[in-house]
């Protein structure tokens, strides 16, 4: 009756114990494996010194009910720098524009009905909602004229980082600089300044993006291997 008890020999539960204990620690090593892959594309994504940061604004000027104007020298559009060393507590964003373009310029009219208006992204020259920076709260055309009668060639305007908590007290201040070319004001500079807490906020944000873009696309992938599987068992 001992060759039929319900223990195995102790060789082979050994062996099935070693066996057992080899696949966990494989799987762990996987695992770990896994984290650390997805905390260095983590690290990409955030890009920490902006290595890969690649900077994109667009000016315009917009009618009293928000519509772009379509008359010559209504907006512009250029790469936007970061000028500041890494880790300043203020992290600066510069665009130029070419005030001798006779065709593309931003021209500040001392007209009552126009707003200038503005936006800054990053990751390519196309804006999008996904990869918006900050908006231009619009500011009256004529309201510039008359800063930059007090500081010639200067006035100045805030940005808003939506994504931001308490964003709608925590503006980015934007400085703007002008060139008189043929009896016309036209943009030349626009400097975006930002607290390096918000800019990290806002680059944590698009972490948490990311991560959430990976967990739908990984989701969808669970549910299309689940209905192969059901269709294969139905065959």
């Amino acid at each position: 009756s001992s060759h039929f008890g319900s223990s195995l020999p102790l060789p082979i539960a050994t062996a099935r114990h070693t066996l057992a204990a080899h696949q966990a620690e494989a799987a762990n090593m996987a695992d770990t494996k896994v984290a650390e892959k997805e905390k260095k594309a983590e690290k990409k994504v955030m890009d920490e010194n902006d290595e890969a940061f690649c900077g994109y604004c667009s000016l315009q000027m917009l009618d009293s009910d928000g519509l772009a104007s379509r008359v010559k020298g209504y907006n512009v559009k250029a790469p936007v720098q970061i000028v500041s060393l890494p880790g300043a507590e203020l992290v600066v964003f510069e665009a130029h524009f070419l005030t001798t373009n006779p065709l593309f310029f931003l021209e500040i009219r001392n007209e009552e009905q126009f707003y200038l208006f503005g936006q800054w992204w990053m990751d390519g020259p196309k804006h999008s909602e996904a990869n918006q920076i900050c908006q231009l709260v619009p500011i009256k055309m004529q309201d510039c004229i008359k800063q930059s009668e007090q500081i010639p060639h200067a006035f100045a305007g805030e940005a808003h980082c939506q994504v931001l908590r308490n964003s709608t007290t925590r503006l980015a201040s934007a400085s703007f600089t002008t060139e008189d070319k043929k009896f016309k004001t036209k943009l030349a500079k626009v400097i975006l300044t930002m607290p390096r807490e918000a800019w990290m906020e806002y680059k944590s944000y698009r972490v948490r993006v990311w991560k959430a873009g990976k967990n739908w696309a990984g989701q969808d992938k669970d549910e299309d291997d689940e209905k192969e599987k059901n269709e294969d068992k139905k065959e």
